[in-house]
């Protein structure tokens, strides 16, 4: 991965997101004459550089179009600076904030099916994602799908001696995962799981929880209690409560088999009559960390 001197070489511009780590900017690469995205260390996050070098290694293993692609690793230390290209769009969280009450099957599984294909190739190099979520999802205006923030990423073909950091986003996390367990694709897909709920029911199925409560309520609670609107096809339904299995050997067996189901699912779906889409005002990706 390419060090540059940020500070030289980057305009930065306006802010487009932040997180635990850091912020993303907008800004202009003088040398290339274009407009890129900027993640920056927080000031005091120093420890948290590694992040940063997870990210660019990462990047640097997938070749799939939908992750967004690291340009550069500019500055050291404190400085350190994660270039990469500037993509226009919404985060599918922002969508699901826009629409309320979900966004029908149609849209909520052609989102779904890109992800998993996407994370079906960064399984096969060894790499789970472990922070799938609505905000690290990002939808471009021809509706195509983009996986943002690698910053909790783990290689997972070296086996783990005990039990690993438990870093992530609590909602979206595998039961395993809360309890100390190694990451595993099977995570990925548990964590996609509760992403299509979210974009079928409209809310998270435990939405007004937090920390510690919102722990216990993932562990205690199967996704077959989970409540459902009352036109939920029955297949997209029973694919979903697989995926959320709390045991993860009762999930599909990779994120291929869960892209292939949802393929089946809509080959098998009658057509919709559907409203046009409202129109979308683009904003940049923000990813936190």
């Amino acid at each position: 991965m390419t060090c540059l001197d940020a500070s030289s070489r980057y305009a930065i511009g306006r802010q487009l997101g932040e997180g635990g780590f850091g912020c993303v900017f907008e800004a202009w690469d003088r040398r290339a004459g274009r407009k890129v995205a900027v993640k920056r260390l927080r000031q005091g996050a120093a420890q948290a550089q590694d992040t940063l070098l997870l990210e660019a290694r990462c990047a640097a293993l997938l070749r799939h179009g939908a992750f967004v692609r690291v340009l550069a690793l500019a500055g050291s230390g404190s400085d350190r600076t994660l270039v990469m290209e500037l993509v226009r769009g919404q985060t599918v969280h922002a969508l699901l904030r826009r629409h309320g009450s979900g966004i029908g099957p149609d849209a909520a599984l052609r989102i779904a099916v890109q992800v998993a294909d996407a994370m079906a190739q960064s399984h096969d190099a060894g790499l789970v994602h472990g922070d799938l979520t609505p905000a690290n999802l990002l939808q471009e205006r021809s509706g195509k799908v983009r996986i943002v923030d690698f910053g909790v990423a783990r290689l997972y073909a070296t086996p783990a001696s005990g039990p690993s950091e438990v870093r992530g986003t609590v909602a979206y996390m595998a039961p395993e995962r809360l309890l100390g367990h190694p990451l595993r694709p099977a995570c990925d897909i548990y964590a996609l799981g509760v992403v299509l709920y979210e974009m079928l029911a409209g809310r998270h199925p435990f939405a007004g929880l937090h920390d510690l409560a919102l722990a216990a309520a993932l562990l205690q609670n199967a996704p077959d209690s989970w409540p459902w609107p009352g036109a939920s096809a029955a297949a997209v339904v029973a694919l979903v409560r697989t995926m959320t299995a709390s045991d993860p050997a009762r999930r599909p067996a990779s994120m291929r088999a869960v892209a292939a189901a949802i393929r089946a699912l809509q080959r098998s779906a009658p057509p919709s009559r559907r409203a046009p889409a409202r129109r979308r005002t683009a904003s940049p990706w923000s990813t936190p960390s």
